[in-house]
C-alpha cells in the first residue's frame, strides 16, 4: 500500500467521515426545522412515520460530495476513496430499501 505521507490521508478516516456526514446533516436539519420536539420523536414521527427514510438518506448523502471534494482539493486521495466507499454503502442501502424490500 502506498502512503502519501500527508496527515489525515487514510481510507478509514474518509469512510468514517462519509458515514457520519449524512447523519450530521440530518441532525442540523432537525435543529433548524424541528428543534421543538426531541430527536427520537422527530425520527419516529417524521422520518419513519411519513416513510421518508430512503429519500432522507438520499438527500443527506449529498453532503458527502463536499467532504469528497475537500479531500480531492487538498490532495488526500486515500481519504476521498473512503468517502466514496461510504457513499456506495449508502447507495446499496437505498437500492435495497427502494427496490428489493
Amino acid at each position: 500500500m502506498i502512503h502519501s505521507g500527508k496527515k489525515f490521508d487514510k481510507v478509514w478516516l474518509g469512510a468514517a467521515l462519509g458515514l457520519g456526514a449524512p447523519w450530521l446533516t440530518l441532525f442540523i436539519f432537525y435543529l433548524i426545522k424541528y428543534s421543538q420536539i426531541s430527536f427520537s420523536e422527530f425520527f419516529k414521527t417524521i422520518i419513519l412515520g411519513y416513510n421518508i427514510l430512503t429519500p432522507s438518506v438520499s438527500l443527506c448523502v449529498l453532503t458527502n460530495l463536499l467532504v469528497f471534494f475537500i479531500f480531492i482539493w487538498t490532495d488526500r486521495n486515500h481519504s476521498a476513496r473512503g468517502v466514496l466507499l461510504s457513499t456506495f454503502i449508502y447507495a446499496a442501502f437505498v437500492v435495497y430499501q427502494k427496490y428489493l424490500r
